[in-house]
């Protein structure tokens, strides 16, 4: 019973998280959510032109080198 109301003493609503993050942790978060969003799609993908997805995979990461 202890750990139900530790956990909801600690409870914090994902606003108030986010908006205590810098811009540059809000754009580095987004772009790893892209990312990953992307990266499922491609694995999970039969068709033709999953090579084409992989030069976007590729595309993306020279993107982040960069603005990283």
């Amino acid at each position: 019973m202890s750990q139900q109301t530790v956990c909801s003493e600690l409870s914090t609503s994902f606003a108030q998280v986010w908006t205590s993050l810098t811009a540059d942790l809000q754009e580095r978060i987004i772009r790893l959510m892209a990312q990953l969003a992307l990266n499922l799609v491609v694995s999970q993908s039969n068709w033709p032109g999953k090579e084409c997805s992989h030069d976007l995979i590729d595309q993306h990461k020279q993107d982040s080198a960069r603005t990283s």
